[in-house]
């Protein structure tokens, strides 16, 4: 099965897999707020991906990849209308030296892990948290191999979100590793066990124990 994808967010990660998305035949629409910027993109990605504003990749796409700097999930959720019945694939994460130390202190206070607090701003959606573990050169050149896939761990809030996540994952040549709802993606943030991990689904089974 395909999807209409959209890509919240097209630097390393989003440009990254948006190419690999419309290479396995889903049709993707790559975002921000200069689109024109990003024909260049969309161009290599081939004749299954185009551009548009934040606001019209949200109309279109019925899956929306999050691919931006963590601390802006306010401004994109007020751009992100009706989200609800959305499956969202939130591949962010959250660095203090970069978006701040407010936010860690608002995520501690609420008991909320980053997938939580940013599944918080879009009510009524299904939330997968992946691809936030490994770099983007790494994405880049693992997908479609020819042997053993590498693995990319992640959460879901519900099982429609993990059904899409797991469905698309294989589309490009990876293989999820299920770690449990949201509240259990703490091991693939930055400085945790699976973060920048590179293997197989196996190995990726062992470290989680």
């Amino acid at each position: 099965m395909t999807y209409k994808i959209g890509i919240i967010g097209s630097g390393n990660i989003g440009g990254t897999l948006g190419k690999h998305f419309a290479k396995a035949g889903h049709t993707v629409m790559f975002s921000s707020r200069n689109p024109h910027e990003l024909q260049p993109l969309a161009q290599a990605a081939g004749p299954n991906a185009q551009v548009g504003t934040v606001e019209e990749a949200a109309q279109f796409g019925e899956v929306l990849l999050l691919a931006y700097p963590f601390a802006k999930t306010p401004e994109v959720a007020r751009q992100v209308v009706a989200p609800a019945g959305k499956v969202l694939i939130d591949a962010n994460n959250y660095y203090p030296s970069r978006d701040g130390t407010a936010l860690g202190k608002e995520m501690q206070e609420k008991g909320l892990l980053e997938s939580e607090w940013i599944a918080s701003y879009f009510p009524g959606a299904h939330v997968a948290k992946a691809f936030n573990s490994i770099q983007y050169k790494g994405l880049a050149a693992r997908a479609f191999d020819e042997g053993v896939p590498m693995a990319i761990p992640f959460g879901a809030s519900d099982e429609k979100a993990r059904e899409v996540l797991e469905a698309i994952l294989a589309s490009i040549g990876f293989e999820g590793v299920y770690l449990g709802d949201l509240s259990q993606t703490k091991i693939s943030q930055p400085n945790e066990k699976l973060y920048g991990r590179q293997a197989s689904a196996d190995e990726i089974r062992q470290l989680i124990g």
